[in-house]
């Protein structure tokens, strides 16, 4: 980590009464870093089960920071379940904690009554079965609880995981494939620590407006760890798993990154690119060229979302070291990947629109700009007077009722609520679908559930090059729009719809969702 980014990292803990802790991790290097941790790969067993737990632990993040965690078969996050298309496997999953959750296979193409969302409630003491035919390209896919209105919270305590599908075709392409070694898992993640080590959470009016944010990064649950690698081609599978905060990526010395996989699998070649925006729920697969065996490191860029460039965020940040030392590897860099099949041209007009509202963000936005940080955005020169003033609305700023934070945010102008379904699509059909957002001008990364989607415009443009193939998410801000090609292949009923709301998860726990079924 350089010394600019060292300062920041401390100077981001300060805020959170974690100075000691991060001011002896920074002493601490010189010792050794943490190796990157690697979640364990899980396969159905002979019976075709894959069995998870969902268990309460404690894990240590900084010398003195062991706050008590939720995890899957571990004491946080779970592990990379592996599976492949045509594949049928059971999911096991066992609620072990002393509260309700759900689990939702994000990016999954199932019915309704599978896809994990709040409908599907998993009591504790109880465990939820379901049955899944594995019918899509393979992908980078994960789970995560969904349960309203307290996902937010579940994700923080460390509820989620990677999914991932194989198939014989992406197989066929020689990219990088073992895992841990050339084939590396990244989840992002940013948190705030209490001054006693626990998670930091509250749901007041800083957070229903711009949502969660963190001062320290983890990656896989470390914090800037190191991974040893193959030398060669390397492939990252990057989630953003945090709750409301976007990452613009790059590689420290400036090499390429070359996109290979978006949300829902590969794309027709690779795209070369300097820089990667990473939105709330986004995966993407990269391939980087570490044939010369020299080390890199993972960084995230200050990125134009509101109150997340409080310091470390207001320079480059350092999130992971890789040191490819390790023997050759045979993983290549393919010049085509996979045919995408062409975008339907004579689809009808949109028939559904998705509106993001917010409702309080004249407050949250009137609360921050007192506090100077719009003034010293526009400056874009870090004021440590403003920065401990936003710093204190998002700690001590009070916890809103319920009711009003329920009724925060909408979509189409009505709060999610439980046992409401407004919208009904038809099933085995091609469909226009406009996401937008009024008069809103926040970021809301909008995920749709049940289906993959293709991204057609974006703020009525071509959508890049790295963003034209399969989409669960679809980013809108400052206004915009994101039209889609969406086709549902599976059921949902009114029992068990599926879900459309924003990805930053104290939105989508603040109202930001709907419900639709499909028949």
């Amino acid at each position: 980590m350089n010394e600019i980014s060292r300062r920041k990292l401390l100077f981001g803990a300060a805020a959170s009464a974690a100075t000691g802790a991060l001011a002896r991790f920074r002493q601490s290097h010189a010792a050794g870093r943490p190796a990157l941790p690697v979640p364990p790969e899980l396969r159905a067993d002979a019976k075709g089960v894959i069995a998870l737990r969902a268990i309460s632990g404690q894990q240590q993040f900084l010398p003195g920071i062991a706050p008590p965690t939720y995890g899957v078969n571990g004491p946080f996050l779970g592990p990379a379940i592996r599976v492949r298309r045509g594949e049928r496997v059971t999911l096991q999953v066992a609620n072990e904690i002393n509260e309700d959750i759900t689990m939702h296979w994000h990016g999954l193409k199932i019915p309704g009554e599978l896809d994990g969302g709040p409908y599907n409630v998993i009591n504790p003491g109880k465990s939820w079965e379901p049955t899944l035919n594995i019918a899509q390209p393979a992908a980078t896919c994960w789970f995560h609880p969904h349960l309203y209105p307290t996902t937010a919270e579940l994700v923080i305590k460390g509820l989620a995981g990677l999914f991932i599908i194989d198939d014989e075709e992406s197989e066929a392409l020689g990219l990088p494939s073992h895992w841990g070694i050339d084939d590396i898992p990244l989840i992002l993640q940013d948190r705030r620590f209490n001054g006693d080590g626990s998670f930091f959470h509250r749901f007041n009016m800083i957070d229903i407006t711009a949502g969660y944010v963190g001062d320290i990064m983890l990656v896989n649950g470390a914090v800037y760890p190191e991974a040893r690698t193959a030398r060669g081609w390397l492939r990252l599978r990057l989630l953003n798993g945090s709750n409301s905060r976007s990452y613009r990526l790059a590689l420290s010395d400036g090499r390429s990154m070359y996109v290979v996989a978006g949300d829902g699998g590969l794309l027709s070649e690779p795209m070369a690119l300097k820089e990667l925006m990473l939105y709330g729920g986004e995966r993407y697969e990269v391939l980087v060229d570490a044939r010369n065996g020299a080390p890199f490191d993972l960084l995230t860029r200050p990125v134009d979302q509101l109150a997340m460039n409080l310091p470390p965020f207001d320079a480059d940040l350092n999130l992971i070291t890789l040191r490819p030392d390790g023997a050759e590897s045979g993983g290549t860099l393919p010049e085509k990947l996979v045919d995408l099949p062409p975008l339907v041209t004579d689809l009808p007009p949109v028939s559904q629109n998705l509106v993001m509202e917010m409702r309080l963000d004249d407050q949250g936005m009137g609360q921050l700009k007192s506090a100077g940080l719009m003034k010293m955005n526009k400056a874009k020169k870090t004021d440590p007077k403003v920065v401990a003033a936003v710093t204190k609305l998002i700690t001590e700023g009070p916890a809103l009722p319920l009711d009003q934070r329920l009724s925060a945010n909408a979509v189409n102008g009505a709060p999610f609520k439980i046992g409401d379904v407004p919208i009904a699509a038809p099933i085995d059909t091609e469909l226009r679908w406009l996401i937008s957002e009024g008069s809103d001008r926040m970021l809301h990364p909008v995920h749709i559930h049940g289906c993959q989607f293709r991204i057609l415009a974006l703020d009525g443009k071509a959508p890049p090059a790295f963003m034209a193939g399969w989409k669960d998410v679809a980013p809108i801000a400052k206004g915009g729009s994101a039209e889609i090609q969406v086709r549902f292949e599976h059921p949902a009923s009114k029992e068990h719809p599926f879900m459309a709301h924003c990805h930053n998860l104290e939105h989508e726990d603040s109202g930001m969702m709907t419900a639709f079924t499909v028949s």
